[in-house]
């Protein structure tokens, strides 16, 4: 159900509000929101997400209502199901990031800060993005912004359950990853594209990324970017504890590439093979476990606000 805050004066952002998201007071997150916007002379109309309609389909019924500019106030899940529902549309999405890792707007140069939020929601410029869509096991498929994978990332991410994250944010997914750094590796075979032989790997983890940066400026993935309608693949084979610490000063230190623990690849098609059943994960979201799945780029799929310093 849709919630005015202020009298309507015809400056209006309709904004998509997910209150389970983070770890702070949702009022208070509303609030801060409402006042931020409210110095640019707007009002907001929330609507808030329940587990019987999530992001998309409230964006869904803010696009029936008519909106010039639709804002999130969310995670990263709940970010990118209000995307897929204004795909095909020229409705730009702006961004209030309210979720525990935040990667899209980490990416993107958006401020967790409501103020700076507003600002690129208002005077930033748009940024058109591509998205990616993922099919498990042939069921619907569903979109996703920044990273799947199978492995040891995606069992990270069913390890950081809701109570975890609310009681510990990021170390959550901190402890996760040190209770499944010794699950054994995984043998994979990877299509890309029209090639007529699959790359076979034994890698710890895959994962087809959109964008390229953890929090802290870390590039997990070097030189993916967003907007160029390739994806990038990466297959990790790190097993060794002293494997993964190299690992993790050659992405704090940019240097991924000279790694030997870690191959690349672009494609715009990626079909992945698992020798055993995997758990799957996509933008943070755990999405249960298969054996096969595939992922491809939709180019040009969305647009976003985003503060007018950001990179491109």
């Amino acid at each position: 159900m849709p919630d005015n805050d202020q009298q309507d004066n015809g400056k209006c952002v309709t904004i998509i509000f997910n209150p389970h998201s983070g770890q702070g007071d949702p009022e208070e997150r509303k609030a801060a929101i409402s006042n931020a916007l409210a110095a640019h002379g707007y009002t907001c109309q929330y609507i808030a997400t329940t587990p019987e309609e999530g992001a998309r389909e409230a964006a869904a019924t803010a696009l029936k209502q008519g909106v010039d500019l639709l804002a999130v106030s969310g995670g990263d899940g709940t970010v990118v199901e209000a995307l897929a529902a204004v795909m095909g549309t020229d409705v730009a999405v702006a961004v209030f990031p309210a979720g525990t890792g935040n990667l899209l707007s980490v990416n993107l140069g958006i401020s967790r800060d409501p103020v700076k939020a507003a600002d690129a929601a208002l005077f930033g410029r748009r940024r058109t993005l591509d998205l990616a869509r993922i099919t498990v096991d042939g069921d619907e498929p569903k979109y996703f912004a920044i990273i799947a994978g199978a492995g040891f990332d995606a069992e990270m991410i069913a390890g950081a359950g809701r109570e975890a994250k609310d009681k510990l944010g990021l170390l959550a997914y901190v402890w996760a990853a040190l209770k499944n750094l010794g699950n054994g590796p995984i043998r994979v075979a990877i299509l890309l594209d029209d090639a007529q032989r699959p790359i076979r790997r034994r890698v710890k983890s895959v994962m087809v990324a959109n964008m390229a940066h953890l929090q802290g400026g870390v590039e997990l993935i070097p030189g993916a970017q967003p907007d160029d309608g390739v994806l990038d693949v990466a297959l990790l084979k790190t097993e060794r504890l002293s494997e993964w610490f190299r690992l993790i000063v050659s992405a704090v230190t940019h240097s991924l590439h000279e790694t030997n623990t870690i191959e690349f690849y672009k494609a715009h098609k990626i079909k992945v093979d698992l020798s055993k059943t995997q758990a799957v994960e996509y933008d943070g979201e755990a999405a249960g476990e298969t054996r096969s799945f595939t992922v491809e780029i939709v180019p040009g799929a969305v647009t976003i606000m985003v503060p007018k310093a950001a990179e491109s």
